[in-house]
């Protein structure tokens, strides 16, 4: 097993992951391009609704992953080979059964397609054949997961990176290549399956090698949990299925709404910049993804360690969105217009709300980290019960009486997570995990919050009147703001002693 540092393994695994997620990224934006310029934007919006129904239909895996992930911590932590066999052997019964319900609940939803996709999508070709694709491409990611968690768990997750990365990086260029020369929507979808079929397939290879025990053979008898874990394994997915409701009504609801309410054309403009916040969210989490196995391990052996890490961990993420959100604030219009025409740029109301839903999301990823590492998702059970049937009717209200369009959807999501999510987490990892006084959170937290506000004013204030386009003016705009934001960033931390030995210790290992 791996006995290699905390901090060596989180270096590492968030170094490739990061690097390869940029360099992912930009080969995204290419993609997006030539499918923009070749499909246009009602097939870019039928993209989105797609990919939002099968969010939905993830629903069925009940947060499972999470829950054999904290499984997991133990055995690997003792070397315990059996125990991990046992864990991971359920979890392909779960799974492959998952995968099934998955396909048929999918089908039966066929019939539903006409009315989710409106007008403009069911005068488009091929859509269902499309969505088959689709189905199948979440169909089969069910019968491999299982394998990707043991090596997430064992703090081996640049594995998963680096296969990711290369079969990904192929897939695109195939991709490109199909929007170009076949203009085809389902050659699109169908290289999309191929690419998720073709790095489970490796990852699994690649599991046999590291853990080949694993692999051998059990009398079934011999396999089945103790009492005691599958009480935490059940407790602990019917926390993580609450999770997932409320994250699947909050985010993958977004798309159908406005397919329904509004139009699919719409779907597609708001993709463009969903886009450039998933992927800014996803190189956070790709970075961070390594810490929750850490702290798993750290809390078997030591609870001042976690303190330590915890209040490190906070102030890094918390001072993200200092430099995230004043940069998508200004950017985002002008570099839409730069790279798909002025056609597909939001109004900058839209784009203000945007921003401050992704810098709340990025606010939760401390104490959702802690809660996935301490185990605690059937404390949260109800948590998200509460946030999806808020966030469910204030976006209703909001598209159907007061007609507000995107902003209703995006105003949904934003009061529904400060209501409920914003403030409960912190208090479930404070409360059942890590034992800090709950006031320097509170500190720390508004200390964050007021920062990113200081920070896209004063951005705005030095910006608004700058006047240009092109690809130069949007690079002299991003250095203002980098460096309007350094500067804040070490204002507002002044006498912040966890900042300060964060860059002592920063400034030691990089000289």
């Amino acid at each position: 097993m791996n006995n290699t540092s905390v901090s060596k393994n989180i270096f590492k695994n968030g170094s490739i992951a990061g690097m390869t997620f940029i360099l992912t990224t930009i080969l995204s934006f290419v993609v997006r391009t030539f499918f923009v310029k070749n499909l246009g934007e009602q097939y870019l919006g039928l993209n989105g609704v797609f990919s939002s129904v099968i969010q939905m239909l993830s629903l069925t895996d009940l947060g499972m992953e999470t829950a054999f992930s904290f499984l997991l911590y133990k055995p690997i932590a003792h070397n315990d080979q059996f125990g991990i066999v046992k864990i991971i052997r359920t979890f392909k019964k779960v799974y492959e059964t998952v995968g099934f319900l998955v396909l048929i609940i999918g089908l039966c939803l066929i019939p539903f397609l006409p009315s989710i996709i409106g007008e403009q999508g069911n005068n488009l070709d091929n859509v269902l054949l499309i969505y088959l694709l689709f189905l199948a491409n979440s169909v089969g990611s069910y019968f491999f997961t299982y394998n990707r968690t043991i090596l997430n768990s064992d703090q081996r997750n640049y594995v998963i990176t680096l296969i990711t990365f290369m079969v990904t990086f192929i897939g695109n260029l195939l991709q490109i290549a199909a929007l170009i020369y076949l203009k085809s929507p389902v050659a699109y979808a169908f290289i999309m399956f191929c690419i998720t079929l073709t790095s489970n397939f490796l990852i699994n290879v690649n599991v046999k090698k590291y853990y080949p025990f694993i692999f051998k053979k059990y009398k079934k008898s011999e396999l089945k949990l103790d009492n005691e874990t599958r009480t935490t394994l059940i407790k602990n997915s019917i926390g993580g299925l609450s999770n997932k409701i409320g994250s699947m009504v909050v985010f993958a609801s977004d798309n159908i709404l406005l397919s329904i309410f509004v139009n699919l054309s719409t779907v597609g403009l708001y993709s463009n910049y969903t886009m450039i916040t998933n992927n800014l969210t996803g190189l956070v989490n790709k970075m961070i993804q390594p810490v929750t196995a850490s702290i798993g391990s750290m809390i078997q052996h030591s609870n001042n360690e976690v303190v330590k890490f915890f209040k490190r961990f906070n102030l890094v993420i918390y001072s993200l969105p200092l430099f995230i959100a004043p940069q998508l604030f200004i950017l985002l219009r002008p570099f839409i217009q730069w790279w798909l025409g002025n056609n597909y740029v939001l109004s900058q109301e839209v784009t203000l709300l945007i921003v401050i839903n992704l810098t709340i999301q990025i606010f939760r990823l401390p104490s959702l980290t802690f809660i996935d590492a301490y185990g605690l998702q059937w404390v949260q059970k109800w948590k998200s019960i509460f946030e999806s049937a808020i966030n469910l009717i204030l976006s209703l209200v909001f598209l159907i009486h007061f007609n507000l369009g995107l902003k209703g959807i995006l105003l949904g999501t934003i009061i529904s997570t400060l209501i409920t999510v914003s403030w409960y987490e912190p208090y479930i990892v404070l409360k059942y995990g890590i034992k800090v006084k709950v006031e320097h959170y509170i500190f720390d937290y508004i200390r964050g919050a007021l920062g990113v506000i200081i920070a896209t004013i004063v951005v705005w204030i030095v910006t608004h009147s700058l006047v240009g386009n092109g690809i130069m003016f949007i690079l002299l705009l991003l250095i203002i703001n980098l460096i309007s934001s350094i500067c804040i960033l070490f204002v507002i931390n002044i006498g912040n002693r966890t900042f300060k030995t964060l860059m002592i210790d920063m400034w030691r290992k990089f000289r």
